[in-house]
């Protein structure tokens, strides 16, 4: 289930379960101001990133993507992301 916290004015994270897997965040130094959204996961090939107008609809874009990405790149490869991600969290 994804679900998202605010990190900021028009800023937030979004996180599966406890793992922070993205952002969303308003650009207001765009004219007009934009909604960018991107997959915060690293794996080897193309970032997902997208923009919106508006907030749902770059929370629905970002779930439509985030749901292709791990398709394509299957546990696996995110289990070993997750963990390169999580060194802080380590003892």
């Amino acid at each position: 289930m994804l679900t998202m916290r605010m990190i900021g004015p028009n800023a937030y994270r979004i996180r599966e379960d406890d793992q922070p897997i993205g952002r969303i965040r308003f650009a207001s130094e765009r004219v007009p101001g934009v909604w960018l959204w991107h997959v915060t996961v690293n794996v080897p090939g193309p970032q997902s990133t997208g923009s919106a107008t508006t907030l749902d609809d770059a929370k629905a874009q970002f779930e439509a993507a985030w749901l292709a990405f791990k398709e394509q790149h299957g546990p696996e490869k995110l289990a070993k992301a997750y963990a390169g991600m999580n060194l802080r969290k380590s003892p």
